[in-house]
């Protein structure tokens, strides 16, 4: 017996949102009554989901850095003669750290 596309699709969203793990997702789609030869695939293509999700927020991430970053360069090319160390090294470091933030966001 194979349940139809819609729920299981507004339980993974849900299961995603909520944070749970893949194994404990598999249980799930067992219970839901999912085939054993179909519960790989969707795995997959719930393990794609999840990390497309997880890379779009470290894309933004690394956006906002490198925008911190640019503006910290220009506010100090901009004004040479005033005293902008706390812009330069102050915002380039937060910068830097919301890229790396966004870095791993991605690769983890």
């Amino acid at each position: 017996m194979v349940p139809s596309k819609a729920p299981i699709e507004q339980h993974i969203k849900e299961w995603i949102s909520n944070g749970l793990q893949l194994k404990e997702m598999e249980q799930k789609l067992g219970e839901l009554g999912m085939e054993e030869g179909s519960i790989p695939a969707m795995m997959k293509e719930i393990a794609k989901l999840r990390n497309a999700r997880k890379t779009a927020k470290g894309l933004v991430y690394i956006l906002i850095g490198a925008a911190m970053c640019l503006i910290s360069c220009i506010v100090t090319l901009v004004m040479p003669e005033s005293d902008t160390t706390l812009v330069l090294y102050g915002l380039t470091s937060l910068g830097i750290i919301v890229v790396f933030i966004g870095l791993m966001h991605i690769f983890n």
